[in-house]
């Protein structure tokens, strides 16, 4: 299997080339970007270890450049679309585990929190041949979730032309027709969020989604917590009880850590924050911890909007107008363009999802 970024090892002062298990992750591109910035920091300016580990700087800019101090107050009651990517079988499956199982827990998660036409972004490469995964897809439109485009086999954009990529996202139609009916599909999600290496590819994608009626399901926040996905089945095949409570405790602590870091981006960006879109992923460890998150958005006083209400925000209509060779949350493409400064962050305990359970 192909690698196509490369990890940041937090114990050591090298970029330690990862394997995925099953799909690769949604946001690993944008991982690269970030992670990068602080081992560039960290080289640059002769720094400690540590302080590697804590800044940011974003590609193209001068090394030892410090991360953005981030003064201004959070919002007291941000606004949050939640959106689900990889749709209806987004990673591995448990053991004895089915996909009707896991999105079935997740639409009634969702409706238990009052969350209702919370869209699900579909591959529908997934549904051939296989009706669990059909079934799946139709138990989440039949308890009032919407869909969307994610294209039909999750290319990445940079890896293929504009006009294959294109044909893609054309395949997807008519599984998107099929089960939505008259509901409004033509929202279209990037795989991995990677909008383009080059402003030709970018802007010809772009144009063709409008020739054809969609609009971009750009995101503000992501937690990564598809990382959580296959150390959470290994453990599970092993009973051990210790490691799904560290999986769990970690990705409480990594969720509350991105999300604020997210608005903090988007104040360096905008002056203040904008209604956000949380991309999660339909896998079973995302939907186990699903009330958790909630509980954190919740804490941070979070209110819940759809994804068509909040992306009527003008922010949204921004473009970079730049081609990026990494994907990335709209916040940071911005902070890419314009060349500013990185608020300071925690990588994530890669090593150790890894290695648990193995």
């Amino acid at each position: 299997m192909r690698v196509l970024w490369r990890r940041y090892a937090p114990s050591a002062a090298f970029f330690e080339p990862v394997q995925p298990q099953g799909r690769i992750s949604e946001n690993g591109p944008m991982r690269f970007c970030r992670l990068f910035h602080v081992i560039v920091f960290g080289l640059g300016a002769a720094a400690s270890h540590a302080e590697a580990q804590s800044a940011r700087v974003p590609k193209g800019q001068a090394p030892g450049r410090a991360a953005a101090h981030v003064h201004t107050h959070l919002k007291r009651h941000p606004r949050v679309a939640l959106t689900f990517d990889d749709l209806p079988a987004a990673g591995g499956l448990p053991v004895d585990e089915t996909r009707v199982d896991i999105v079935t827990r997740l639409a009634d998660e969702l409706k238990a929190a009052h969350l209702k036409g919370v869209y699900g972004f579909v591959n529908a490469i997934d549904l051939e041949n296989d009706s669990d995964v059909q079934e799946a897809l139709q138990r989440w439109v039949s308890s009032g979730m919407n869909i969307g485009n994610h294209t039909w086999s999750h290319p990445s954009l940079n890896s293929v032309s504009a006009h294959t990529f294109e044909q893609d996202i054309a395949r997807d139609e008519p599984t998107l027709r099929q089960y939505a009916g008259d509901r409004d599909w033509h929202w279209f999600r990037f795989p991995y969020l990677e909008e383009g290496a080059t402003l030709e590819k970018r802007n010809h994608v772009r144009q063709w989604l409008r020739e054809h009626g969609y609009r971009i399901a750009q995101v503000t926040l992501t937690i990564q917590d598809d990382d959580w996905s296959d150390p959470y089945i290994r453990c599970l095949a092993k009973h051990d009880e210790a490691g799904i409570a560290w999986l769990k405790q970690s990705y409480v602590e990594n969720a509350a850590h991105l999300i604020r870091l997210g608005r903090e981006e988007e104040l360096i960006v905008f002056g203040h924050e904008i209604p956000n879109v949380l991309l999660l992923h339909a896998t079973g460890f995302t939907t186990l911890m699903l009330p958790s998150l909630l509980q954190i958005l919740r804490q941070d006083g979070f209110r819940f909007m759809p994804l068509a209400k909040v992306e009527r925000n003008s922010a949204y209509a921004l473009d970079p107008s730049l081609g990026l060779a990494d994907g990335g949350t709209l916040p940071s493409q911005l902070i890419e363009a314009r060349h500013l400064k990185w608020p300071a962050f925690k990588p994530e305990p890669l090593q150790s999802l890894d290695r648990i359970c193995r």
